[in-house]
């Protein structure tokens, strides 16, 4: 028998399938579970930066990045100032500045205009992760978020229960715009919104309401659809991607492998991959990729992605998805890297799919509800029949607006999902060969 997926605990929209995964690296001490209560905070613009942050990019290596008004600050490292480098000039549509500098690995303390950075110290025992989190105004679908009431857009909420759970690693994985229409004249709760790919929006959609995690933790950010050379790639490239910047928008990005500390995350951009109809060029791409990263990262690294490998969704109507076309063209349903976790967002829900043992297919976990309107899914725990797939062992689907946090636990992790406010309501705690799952009372 494969791996057995189920959540046990309180139902919320719907029960959210159960998770998970197998440690890969070496083993941490036991982790906290209790979390902080927050408070939601003001998702208006102010008008002001946000904080200064860390991520990391190719190789591991670490980032600091800024957003100024006019010069670039200083970084004061281990009490030496050194300048940040301007990433991307004011222009039009984005009159701030973009700012970065690398932080050498060694160094024991970093601060941005006296905001102190964190730094990661030993290995990884708390990571929360996000995804899919504007505000969509949407023309085309006609669909149009109520972005200035905080129940029905509680981003800056999740944000801020987040960084309560003092994480030390924060993974969003994609999709940051979702405002790409005016808000319509009445009916919305949305009036006053401003939209497009530009600095007001990119503040008003990402960098305001998540202001309180930005400097609470390193993040690991991915390139999402809603960030692709058609729609809103300027932002994307201009303040988040870790690749030097460029004018140009690029399609396709090269993947790459992040060692950090005792995890390894292998990174794949797929905001490119389509879900129902992949062109060759697409299989082509995605299939170099997959080989690149089936070379360079080692077994037991995470696979890290905005389109999931695997997913369950009923879009617009039709007949329940269980795959991506361009991953399925690029990879005939095998990922040839030994990964113990395919981790994505994309689809606006959280769902998490295990595998029998005999498929050679890691669990797939999705965490795309941290903000963005909901998807409506026809079946909230579609069977295996309704699947279709003889090697998946699995798969339910929650419905509500939350994060997901993991955490090892001895030889397991423990995955545990949250609402929006950051109370845990599910957990299971997974190892091989037997999987304990419980209520969180």
């Amino acid at each position: 028998m494969g791996v057995r997926i189920a959540w046990f605990g309180t139902r919320i929209g719907s029960l959210l399938l159960g998770m998970l995964l197998i440690s890969p690296a070496p083993l941490w001490a036991i982790a906290q579970s209790a979390t902080p209560i927050a408070s939601p905070v003001s998702a208006e613009f102010p008008g002001a930066p946000p904080p200064a942050w860390l991520e990391f990019g190719i190789d591991g290596r670490l980032i600091a990045r800024a957003i100024a008004t006019s010069s670039c600050p200083a970084i004061m490292l281990d009490g030496r100032d050194h300048p940040m480098a301007v990433r991307a000039a004011a222009t039009k549509d984005f009159p701030v500045v973009a700012c970065e500098a690398t932080v050498p690995f060694g160094i024991s303390s970093a601060e941005i205009l006296d905001q102190a950075m964190p730094l990661p110290e030993g290995p990884f025992e708390r990571i929360a992760v996000i995804g899919d989190t504007g505000c969509r105004l949407d023309d085309w679908e006609k669909k149009f978020q109520a972005c200035n009431d905080p129940e029905s857009w509680p981003f800056a909420q999740v944000a801020a229960s987040v960084a309560a759970w003092e994480p030390d690693l924060i993974i969003h994985v994609g999709d940051y715009l979702y405002r790409e229409a005016p808000c319509p004249v009445s009916g919305f709760n949305c009036v006053g919104s401003p939209h497009g790919d530009n600095w007001p929006t990119w503040a008003a959609d990402f960098f305001t309401p998540a202001s309180s995690l930005l400097g609470s933790a390193p993040l690991l950010v991915m390139r999402g659809n809603h960030e692709t050379c058609g729609r809103n790639p300027m932002g994307w490239f201009r303040f988040l991607d870790p690749r030097p910047f460029s004018e140009t928008c690029d399609r396709f990005t090269d993947p790459y492998v992040a060692p950090l500390n005792d995890l390894t995350v292998a990174v794949i951009d797929s905001a490119e991959a389509a879900d129902t109809k992949a062109s060759d060029e697409e299989d082509a791409e995605y299939a170099r990729q997959f080989d690149q990263l089936a070379k360079e990262a080692p077994a037991g690294s995470w696979l890290v992605t905005h389109r999931p490998v695997w997913g369950i969704l009923d879009l617009h109507g039709g007949d329940i998805e269980v795959r991506n076309s361009a991953f399925m063209g690029a990879t005939d349903g095998t990922l040839k890297a030994e990964y113990a976790l395919v981790l994505s967002g994309h689809i606006h829900l959280a769902q998490a799919i295990g595998f029998e043992q005999t498929a050679g297919r890691p669990p797939q976990i999705i965490s795309g509800n941290a903000g963005t309107a909901l998807d409506e899914i026809s079946l909230a725990t579609p069977t295996l029949a309704d699947l279709g797939d003889p090697d998946i062992e699995e798969a339910e689907v929650f419905s509500s607006f939350g994060f997901l946090t993991l955490e090892p636990d001895g030889d397991t992790w423990l995955a545990i999902q949250r609402d929006a406010a950051g109370q845990p309501f599910a957990r299971c705690v997974i190892g091989l060969p037997e999987m304990q799952c419980e209520p969180v009372e």
